[in-house]
């Protein structure tokens, strides 16, 4: 008997999920995952790791490594005091059609009262002249999920220090998730670091790597397929660590950042790490008309996906949703002001924006008057009523949107030594203000007090959060974190606790990361920590292709070449897709990229240009644009608001902008064809297709995301071209044949008939 699950073929000996003992061996299974644990005195490794009864491994792996240091003198290491000497000076930049950050910092001259000595490596090999194998228990913490918990207690070396390993799996799907614990029962302050959660070495036939969320400006990926040849078998490995923190190599190995990772543990003090976890898939690769459909990427869009959005990444409710989002940033800039946001809101609600977003300008920043500093209190010349505003915003049947920034006001903040400061150790300065650390309780207070009271007070409903602090440490006396390489995690867990207070004191709100805040400009890509936490996640670079002069409206001193603006509109939508793709792994309607330019300089934005918009931000959701909506035409304006009507349709229909399927299909280009689904169980919704630069006027579109056995009507949304009636199996055999000049693109809407 032959099963399908999540697009990966089982035997029916493999649908199988427990863990079970055999004397020193651990047995993990679940469905075609099995993990052969071994635990003793003097060893804890992985013997077997296999997929589908195949072993990945080429070699057995430690499940565990880590350095142990003690402080000497034996006490807790302190902060520093406030001193008005800059640690960092950050100031605006550009580069190459996107944000930049001009940083400078002064030399590192901080001394600490301790040094850290006595270290000691631990893995399978050395672990047993340090730490004692306790036992283990497996329970269930929830229904349909099992635990393992094995606990291994130091000997006299490190007496009171002990360490926890779980291991999770969950019914029906085929994945081990797994984390560590560290309890300090002991009187010796110590320091871990070095920590490893993973060292798997795979054997040469599982050595193919596919990145499932980029790996870009030195910060690894948090998704990373490892299979076979073909991608007909292997694991999706995942790690939940943050940011710059997350080491996660090519080679299978995965834990935390040695560069940017360090761990204090003081007396009856406690360590949890983020998890990490593999998802195994197996089953035929095979030629479509198009490409090759792999089961790795048919695993990634349905069993994998269900799975992140079912146990680990944040729900958001269907009554939250805010596409598309304007945002006012380019072309306004930070000069706005309560009349051209006006002006602004009323073309925008023409348009059919579900959310007007002020970028940074609206908050007041006397007496410096530095745009990059967040306050409650709108600037009182530009925004006489802030209130008013967002009721007017409001009442065009759109969210009010608020930029909101982690620095402060320089000469209103408190620099008393009787208690900790708010801001970061070293300085951290910016435009006139300092930056907030997130590594201290009342900070973090102060940050979602203030805006539960913007959302209480102005009915905000959606933030933007921005600029960067936490990647340059903070080590200020009185705040947690002991280490300046313990103040990056301890700075991203404060970060996303604050999201997770603002939420539940206010859970209509949609909050939104930028790539800054979570750790500098051009920051990293989306990772799954992060949307453990927020509603969307700002992905890095801002570009501005199209947009122009980028920093003011269109006016008669504007001197661009309207072609130029043209070919770079096209690149910026390229780019907008292409980003998206590199994040497949993650749902893509909560990735925010930002450079849809809503702005027109003597025709250059045409129609054909705005549907290329619409088309690729919609390989997730419209989130978001941005431009000089004063610019736009009355025809510009009308093709927005249909194209706009036509996706909130869909949406509601079919729930597009939550599903996402590319297998089998090919991947994107712009000098070819490609194509991508936005459909539903039932194969319903919506078909993607752009033509490029090149490739032949017709083409066959094959789906193989429809159901074989039912049947279907097509329209083309764009043409208005009744594609006909097919069955499942035509659609999956590239029956359909459609065509489009070059740069062209048409939206089908795939219905059961």
């Amino acid at each position: 008997m032959i099963a399908l699950f999540y697009g990966c073929t089982m035997s029916q000996n493999d649908d199988v999920w427990g863990i079970s003992q055999e004397g020193n061996n651990i047995n993990i299974q679940v469905g075609i995952l099995k993990q052969n644990i071994i635990i003793s005195d003097t060893d804890f490794s992985t013997s077997l790791m296999s997929v589908a009864g195949e072993n990945i491994l080429r070699i057995p792996s430690s499940e565990i490594g880590f350095s142990i240091h003690k402080a000497s003198p034996n006490q807790q290491p302190e902060g520093i005091n406030y001193s008005s000497k800059s640690g960092v000076e950050q100031s605006n930049a550009e580069a190459n059609q996107t944000d930049a950050l001009s940083v400078k910092k002064a030399k590192d001259e901080i001394t600490t009262n301790v040094q850290w000595v006595d270290s000691i490596h631990i893995s399978n090999k050395t672990i047993g002249g340090v730490f004692d194998y306790s036992g283990h228990d497996i329970f269930t913490p929830e229904q349909g999920i099992q635990r393992l918990t094995v606990t291994f207690k130091s000997n006299k070396k490190l007496k009171g220090l002990s360490f926890e390993i779980n291991y999770e799996i969950y019914n029906g799907h085929p994945v081990i998730r797994k984390w560590i614990k560290f309890s300090n029962q002991g009187s010796q302050w110590v320091k871990i670091s070095d920590l490893m959660l993973k060292q798997f070495q795979f054997s040469d036939d599982f050595s193919d790597r596919t990145l499932l969320t980029p790996s870009v400006r030195g910060v690894d990926p948090s998704i990373v397929a490892f299979s076979n040849s073909t991608a007909s078998s292997g694991l999706i490995s995942v790690s939940e660590i943050p940011s710059k923190t997350r080491h996660m190599s090519v080679d299978g190995s995965s834990g935390y950042n040695p560069d940017f990772f360090e761990w204090v543990l003081g007396p009856n003090e406690t360590f949890e790490s983020e998890p990490v976890f593999d998802y195994a898939f197996s089953g035929n690769s095979y030629e479509t008309v198009s490409d090759t459909s792999s089961a790795r990427d048919r695993c990634v869009e349905s069993g994998f996906a269900a799975f992140m959005n079912t146990y680990i990444i944040r729900p958001v409710s269907e009554n939250k949703s805010v596409a598309p989002v304007f945002c006012t940033w380019t072309n306004y800039n930070s000069f706005i002001n309560q009349d051209n946001m006006m002006v602004a809101a009323d073309i925008a609600s023409q348009i059919g924006f579900g959310c007007f977003q002020l970028d940074a300008g609206w908050s007041d920043t006397s007496p410096n008057g530095g745009w990059a500093v967040s306050t409650t209190n709108p600037k009182s010349k530009e925004f006489p009523n802030m209130k008013g505003l967002s009721d007017y915003i409001q009442s065009k049947n759109m969210k009010t949107g608020l930029w909101y920034s982690v620095f402060i006001n320089e000469q209103n903040a408190d620099k008393s030594d009787k208690e900790p400061v708010l801001f970061s150790l070293p300085l951290i300065r910016r435009a006139g203000g300092l930056a907030l650390s997130f590594c201290y309780e009342k900070s973090r207070q102060k940050y979602v007090d203030e805006i539960v009271y913007l959302n209480k007070t102005y009915g905000a409903t959606y933030f933007k959060q921005d600029l960067s602090n936490i990647c340059y440490g903070d080590i200020a006396r009185g705040h947690e974190s002991r280490t300046k390489k313990e103040s990056y995690l301890r700075g991203l867990r404060g970060l996303f606790a604050t999201q997770d207070e603002i939420l539940r004191q206010s859970p209509e709100i949609w909050l939104q990361l930028s790539h800054e805040v979570y750790w500098k400009t051009p920051g990293p890509a989306a990772d799954v920590a992060v949307l453990k936490h927020v509603d969307s996640y700002h992905a890095s670079p801002n570009e501005y292709w199209g947009a122009g002069n980028r920093s003011k409206l269109v006016d008669s001193t504007w001197d661009f070449d309207v072609n130029i603006l043209k070919k770079k509109l096209r690149i910026g939508a390229f780019r907008a897709r292409k980003i998206m793709y590199s994040h497949r792994g993650l749902p893509l309607e909560r990735i925010e990229i930002f450079g849809a330019a809503t702005t027109n300089f003597k025709g250059s934005l045409s129609a054909d240009i705005q549907d290329r918009q619409i088309c690729s931000w919609l390989m997730g959701a419209p989130l978001s644009y941005s431009g000089d909506l004063t610019s736009l035409t009355p025809e510009n304006i009308e093709l927005y608001r249909d194209r706009f009507a036509m996706l909130k349709r869909l949406d509601q229909q079919y729930g597009i902008y939550s599903n996402f399927q590319f297998s089998g299909v090919p991947a994107p280009t712009d000098d070819d064809w490609h194509w991508w689904g936005k459909l539903n169980n039932d194969g319903c919704g919506a078909v993607v297709v752009l033509r490029g630069s090149s490739g032949k006027d017709s083409r066959s579109i094959n789906i193989p995301w429809v159901k074989v056995d039912k049947k279907y009507k097509l329209m083309g949304l764009f043409s208005g071209a009744d594609l006909g009636e097919f069955t499942g199996k035509q659609l999956q055999d590239g029956k359909l044949n459609i065509s489009l000049q070059i740069f062209g693109q048409e939206i089908i809407e795939v219905s059961l008939k």
